[in-house]
């Protein structure tokens, strides 16, 4: 499917319990903010519509302005607490009357490796509104995931912090080299070496 016809959906709204005080998405990776990577590949491709969710401006008052900056609609999450399915279901909800998006494409703003090619890979494998990809690393199911307008009552519906992860398995799988799949987690994350695409 053409990027045109899917909204790309940036989560970026965790609590980052497992990082410590400091807000993970705002640490220093490589010279620039952790979600900076991710957020600027996004932005470079000809989506239907860019939509990021996150935290309430007082929490993350930079990410806000990066986001404005590069066109994403920026949708608040207030209760992020209640786990990624919490996020989605705002995404959803909010592409959700736009009737030239035939679907989401799902993107971790703590996911800073994944190249454009496999946001393209992801995009090109779903053929229609009924689709279901997802990426793996071989072993499980993960986002960036594209998952179509036919399960969004489906997405509306999630609960916790699992995500669409039950969905993802049954779909279509996109599997990447390396780690490019990581995401970060712990202060000790930001240390590993970059990713460099094959």
């Amino acid at each position: 499917m053409r990027t045109e016809r899917i909204a790309a959906v940036l989560l970026a709204a965790g609590m980052s319990t497992r990082f410590g005080e400091e807000d993970k998405l705002m640490a220093d990776l490589r010279g620039k903010p952790v979600a900076a990577h991710t957020l600027e590949t996004i932005a470079s491709m000809a989506f239907a519509e860019l939509v990021a969710v996150v935290r309430p401006v007082e929490f993350a008052p930079i990410l806000h302005r990066k986001l404005d900056r590069r066109g994403f609609d920026i949708v608040v999450n207030e209760h992020p607490e209640e786990g990624l399915s919490s996020s989605i279901r705002l995404a959803v909800e909010h592409v959700m009357d736009k009737r030239k998006v035939r679907g989401i494409l799902i993107c971790l703003a703590d996911m800073p490796d994944v190249p454009q090619t496999h946001y393209n890979h992801i995009c090109m494998a779903a053929e229609d509104i009924r689709s279901v990809v997802a990426s793996t690393d071989g072993f499980s199911s993960s986002p960036p995931a594209f998952i179509g307008r036919k399960h969004f009552p489906e997405l509306l519906a999630l609960k916790g912090d699992q995500g669409a992860r039950a969905l993802l398995s049954h779909g279509i799988q996109i599997e990447t080299i390396g780690n490019v799949l990581h995401d970060i987690d712990t202060p000790e994350d930001l240390g590993r070496p970059p990713v460099t695409p094959t």
